[in-house]
This record gives structure tokens, sequence and C-alpha cells, in this order.
């Protein structure tokens, strides 16, 4: 049995890997079909009416759909934080008051994103 000490079976693995995948990309450009027509142009809106070109999309998707990765990410951090708070503290009455200002400060945020959600989705 051979043993590779160190990082460099790691090192092997990654050089094996992005040589694999930029084989199957370069194979994947050559004997793919290219007809471009208007349909593979539009965008997908995931049911909101589309706008613009897809070239477009890369600049104006990032910021119209910012806010929805934002509220993503603060319910997504908040459920952590509540859930490792409810598993490793004791209830007492300051404990509850943190995750309770915690809470509170999530949703009021949530709430502006709420409200400000008609100026963001035209």
């Amino acid at each position: 049995m051979i043993y590779i000490g160190g990082y460099i079976a790691f090192w092997i693995f990654t050089v094996i890997f992005i040589v694999f995948l930029g084989c199957a990309i370069l194979i994947a450009r050559l004997i793919g079909p290219s007809k471009p027509n208007p349909t593979k142009g539009n965008i997908y809106e995931c049911g909101q009416e589309p706008f613009g070109s897809a070239k477009d999309f890369r600049i104006t998707g990032i910021t119209r759909y910012f806010g929805y990765a934002v509220v993503f990410f603060a319910l997504d951090a908040f459920s952590w934080v509540v859930l490792t708070a409810a598993m490793s503290i004791d209830f007492t009455l300051k404990a509850i008051a943190i995750v309770s200002v915690y809470t509170l400060i999530v949703l009021i945020g949530i709430g502006y994103f709420l409200s400000e959600l008609k100026n963001l989705v035209r």
C-alpha cells in the first residue's frame, strides 16, 4: 500500500478534478449544439413578468433579487442563533430578553423589506 503524506493527496486530487472539469467543459463546447433563438434569449423570472434580455439580467437580476438574498440570510442566521440559543442556554429572564431583542431586530428588518417590496419588484 502506498502512503501519500501531508497535503500531496489533496493537491493530486485537485489537479485531477480541474483537468477532468476542464475536459468536460471543452468537450461540451465542441460537440454541443448552438442554435440561438429569441426564446433562449428570454429570461425566466420565476412568475414575474420578464424584462430586458438575458444578457442584461446579469446586472439587473443581481440588484432585483438582492433583497430576497438579504432576507434569506437574515432568516437563516436567525434560525441558527435561535436554535443554538435554545439548546445551549438556561431559560432565565436575561436569556429570554436577549433572544427576544434579537428576534425583534430581525422581524423589524423583514417588515421593512416587505414594506419596500413593491419598489424592488417591478
